[in-house]
């Protein structure tokens, strides 16, 4: 009786009794752990999952599992954050971009940001998800980015101010949505002449700031980098093609904390399904890819169209000098996010969502990076980026969100092992894989 009563003194009678330690824990035990910090990996490890968020992770021997938590024996497995992808695009009307999310998460890419291309109605739905009201990645948006009127990207609906003071209010709009970025895209593409003036760079980057939004910059040219890392942008999609970025500019890159997100893929995409015809035939790349894209690749005529054009080595030269950019730029200490592009195109859609994200870690290794580096620009990179700063998911620490991939494969021995994919965790929840990504 007197322990009865000792029990109801330590708790209000509104409150329900303490569970017993282990209720509602999860425990995966005996995998490899790659924690997304480029720490070594934990060869025999433990890692407690509790109320969305990771409780404790450490080795068998050191970390104890609750009486009562459910455990996963995940012996010969690796498990690694969920991935973050920086740069994706999402198209067609609303239930289309709900397909595109969930095709993401298949692929284990709990983190994604859309950047430049969705109007007001797109930006709502991406507040949704982030919200978790739809099945989607944690998403973050810049809603309509910023280019110079008739230049790139053609016809696409951007904002495409004519006066600074235009680009100023169209900045306020953006951040009455709701975005986290702000997005310009700073390149001739098509005409030379067509890019966005310094003058209104600044009025879009001044304004974003003023909002506390991050100005995100589509660069590839030298002094368009030197221009607006003066303004105080540090966040760059694409790499610089025209010139050699100094040792100087290198350090100044590292020092101020800039982040790349090169889209190796969207390049090497132009033609991957070519020297790769038989994958093609995978169920999850068909499954991924957008239908009119899958139908495009597979027809014989389309396919010797693309063998046969002219731009076609030139693009190719252009892979490996954005492939030699992000070993220079990693060996300087620079660091590189996980961006692919996905979705852009105006139809090509040549990178299938959630595939792109494995294929750029693939091109990063090619690229002389180790696996251990392309998983944290995967993983706590990205993260940094998206949050400002410190961030509560990317990496598999106590306090953050349990967002994790559990894979059958080793991927430290080979990057591709990223795809071998058991399962995918989201904010403590395993997902349903088979009803993410219907085969065909």
């Amino acid at each position: 009786m007197t322990v009865l009563l000792g029990g109801l003194a330590a708790c209000s009678p509104a409150e329900p009794p303490t569970p017993p330690p282990g209720a509602g824990a999860l425990a995966i035990v005996g995998a490899q752990l790659v924690d997304g910090t480029g720490g070594p990996p934990i060869a025999d490890s433990v890692l407690l999952v509790r109320d969305g968020r990771i409780e404790a992770v450490g080795a068998r021997s050191s970390t104890p599992v609750p009486e009562g938590a459910d455990v996963i024996d995940a012996a010969g497995h690796t498990v690694i954050p969920g991935l973050v992808d920086t740069h994706a695009h999402y198209h067609g009307e609303l239930d289309r971009v709900e397909r595109q999310y969930r095709k993401q998460l298949y692929f284990g890419v709990t983190t994604s940001r859309s950047i430049g291309a969705d109007p007001p109605e797109k930006v709502a739905l991406m507040l949704d998800a982030r919200a978790g009201r739809v099945a989607a990645p944690r998403m973050f948006t810049a809603g309509l980015g910023f280019s110079y009127p008739d230049g790139f990207p053609a016809g696409s609906p951007v904002n495409r101010p004519a006066t600074e003071d235009e680009a100023r209010s169209m900045v306020d709009d953006l951040a009455e949505q709701g975005v986290q970025f702000v997005k310009m895209w700073v390149n001739n593409m098509p005409t030379p002449g067509m890019k966005i003036t310094p003058e209104m760079r600044t009025a879009v980057v001044e304004q974003a700031i003023r909002h506390d939004l991050i100005p995100v910059a589509h660069i590839v040219e030298h002094d368009d980098l030197v221009q607006l890392l003066d303004l105080g942008v540090r966040d760059f999609l694409h790499t610089v093609e025209d010139a050699e970025v100094s040792a100087e500019l290198l350090d100044r890159l590292r020092e101020t904390g800039t982040v790349f997100s090169p889209t190796l893929t969207n390049i090497h995409a132009g033609w991957y399904w070519l020297d790769h015809p038989d994958e093609l035939d995978d169920p999850e790349i068909r499954a991924a890819f957008e239908p009119e894209a899958l139908a495009r690749w597979s027809a014989p005529e389309e396919r010797d169209q693309a063998a046969t054009s002219p731009t076609l080595e030139v693009r190719k030269e252009r892979l490996a000098r954005s492939m030699a950019f992000v070993k220079m730029v990693s060996d300087a200490g620079v660091a590189v996010a996980v961006g692919t592009d996905s979705g852009a195109g105006n139809g090509s859609w040549n990178v299938p969502q959630g595939w792109g994200t494995h294929h750029e870690l693939v091109l990063y290794v090619e690229a002389g990076l180790s696996p251990m580096q392309a998983i944290v620009a995967a993983t706590a990179t990205g993260a940094t980026l998206l949050s400002k700063g410190d961030a509560d998911f990317g990496t598999l620490e106590p306090g953050k969100v349990a967002d994790l991939v559990l894979l059958g494969a080793d991927p430290l021995v080979d990057i591709s092992n990223t795809r071998a994919i058991d399962r995918v965790m989201q904010a403590g929840v395993w997902l349903d894989r088979a009803s993410l990504l219907p085969m065909p």
